[in-house]
């Protein structure tokens, strides 16, 4: 199966011949955690328990064990992840006052393992 491209942050991805790209196998999965850790629970009416809100938190006091909680509670919730294999939360301070959000997966459609960061 196979989903349309959509880069967080911005607008729907565009192939090479201009029309809207599609996204299938572990890509589609990456973009689909990545939509769900950084969109608000209760933004979507169909779906309150949707999201996680990591964007939100961007400021406010760090609650590393909150947030660990949380991405799990979501990953479990997305399709792609294989959930029969363990998944891993680590959080880290590279530098005073930022932090690194590291989530290793293992992808259902691939069988690979698959690793997911951000920080802020």
């Amino acid at each position: 199966m196979s989903a349309l491209s959509h880069t967080i942050g911005g607008d729907l991805d565009l192939s090479s011949t201009g029309g809207v790209a599609v996204v299938t196998g572990a890509d589609q999965t990456r973009q689909a955690l990545l939509r769900r850790l950084c969109t608000n629970a209760g933004a979507y009416i169909w779906q309150p328990d949707y999201g996680a809100g990591l964007p939100a938190r961007v400021g406010a006091v760090m609650d590393e064990a909150g947030i660990r909680a949380l991405v799990l509670e979501q990953m479990q919730d997305e399709a792609g992840v294989d959930q029969t294999q363990p998944i891993t939360v680590t959080i880290s301070s590279p530098k005073t006052g930022g932090y690194l959000l590291a989530v290793s997966y293992t992808d259902a459609a691939t069988g690979t393992v698959q690793e997911l960061s951000f920080g802020a």
